[in-house]
């Protein structure tokens, strides 16, 4: 009778006060660092959203009807999305930075243990191609930890187009590059090397697993992702900032520059550039942001906090 669905929680003191400020002081740097909030309905209709959501997100859809037209609506699922689409729709002058605090609704299995209710802070950078956006952006993230005096972060920042590339390079076919994409994936080197693919790709694919790693910066790498990863270790020495180019998303979401940051063993956030979808959308403008998993963020914190 006084059962609550799986995969939502309440929240309760000590816990409650600590999650809004948390959030609360996130979203105070954002607007200090220029960045506007913005907040996006919970409804969508589902027809306006479905051929751009993340592919994996598309069968986690929380679905119910509009009695005012009949049309499905979703309950929000991915923040990102609707904030492209009203940036697309606006006129608004560029570089836009918007931030936001709001909830996500995901169908996750029940068997799986996950959430199906996530609370995620973030922000959204619009309208810079150059690097010095991605470095404004992971910098913001990592800024945003720093409030709380944690000291073993690790940054990880990879880049999704290398492998694109090289698939263009060679001239692979779409089967041979779905190979390669689900091998590097899964970081199985050996499958590659003992594949039907070009000498010479080959050859590049095992220098990128081999440069690959904690940022030397000494190093000469042209590639974007270690001028990336540079530049943060040069601005965050006592952040672990390790770059791999032997990368690949698989679904793909992120097109360019993407990063993870992890606290201890947990990985709080997510982000990167995903230009691609805003082309998709009918109008191409860089694009950028990340996302902070809120709910593990305040756990670990409280948990530090209580000594667990």
């Amino acid at each position: 009778m006084n059962k609550v669905p799986s995969g939502v929680v309440h929240f309760f003191e000590p816990i409650s006060s600590l999650r809004r400020e948390t959030e609360n002081r996130i979203l105070s740097l954002f607007k200090d660092r220029g960045y506007q909030e913005i907040i996006t309905p919970t409804f969508v209709y589902e027809d306006s959203v479905s051929e751009f959501l993340f592919e994996p997100l598309k069968d986690k859809l929380f679905k119910l009807i509009d009695r005012a037209n009949g049309k499905t609506m979703i309950l929000r699922a991915d923040i990102t999305l609707q904030i492209t689409q009203a940036v697309l729709l606006g006129d608004f002058e560029m570089p836009m930075r918007v931030c936001y605090a709001e909830n996500v609704y995901r169908d996750i299995k029940e068997h799986l243990g996950q959430k199906r209710e996530l609370k995620q802070v973030g922000v959204e950078l619009f309208g810079v191609k150059e690097l010095e956006a991605d470095i404004e952006v992971v910098s913001l993230a990592l800024e945003s930890l720093r409030l709380f005096d944690l000291n073993d972060i690790y940054l990880k920042v990879s880049d999704t187009s290398i492998i694109q590339e090289l698939i263009d390079k060679y001239s692979l076919s779409r089967n041979d590059a779905d190979r390669l994409e689900s091998f590097v994936y899964r970081k199985d080197l050996s499958s590659i090397m003992g594949g039907d693919f070009p000498d010479g790709l080959k050859k590049e694919l095992e220098e990128l697993g081999r440069v690959s790693g904690t940022v030397d910066l000494t190093s000469s790498l042209d590639y974007k992702a270690y001028k990336v990863a540079s530049s943060l270790k040069n601005r965050f020495s006592d952040v672990s900032v390790f770059c791999d180019l032997f990368y690949c998303e698989h679904p793909k979401y992120h097109h360019g520059i993407t990063f993870d940051i992890f606290v201890g063993n947990r990985r709080v956030v997510v982000g990167g550039r995903y230009g691609n979808i805003t082309k998709k959308l009918g109008r191409y403008i860089p694009a950028l942001g990340f996302a902070i998993d809120l709910d593990e963020l305040v756990q670990l914190l409280f948990e530090r906090s209580s000594g667990r």
